[in-house]
């Protein structure tokens, strides 16, 4: 199965991990088309998005028939309040670009 993995302009290019499908986005609402066309399982990478941005894609996120993990690049301290992290199933964090193979795998699995 296809992983559909949701990642930040800003960010630039990430390697795709195994079953993986990047899809770069340049606004929140283009991340949330994206997610409205594609019923996959899927990751976002949350890196450089704002408030504003999280709140529009974890809307797109609590309406996706599939299961989404977030990735943060950084560390979270798991208590902060996050629009998207309680949109998702799960958070992986401070793992860096590392974490999106696991967390398409977990994802797909």
């Amino acid at each position: 199965m296809t992983v559909l993995i949701l990642v930040p302009a800003a960010v630039g290019a990430v390697p795709t991990p195994p079953g993986g499908r990047i899809a770069a986005f340049a606004t929140p609402a283009e991340a949330a088309a994206i997610l409205a066309a594609d019923p996959s399982p899927a990751v976002i990478l949350t890196d450089t998005l704002d408030a504003a941005a999280q709140e529009t894609i974890a809307g797109a996120l609590r309406a996706h028939p599939r299961p989404c993990i977030e990735v943060r690049s950084a560390r979270w301290d798991g208590v902060s309040p996050s629009p998207l992290s309680a949109a998702c199933r799960g958070v992986i964090s401070g793992f860096g670009m590392n974490a999106l193979a696991t967390a398409a795998a977990l994802v797909a699995a």
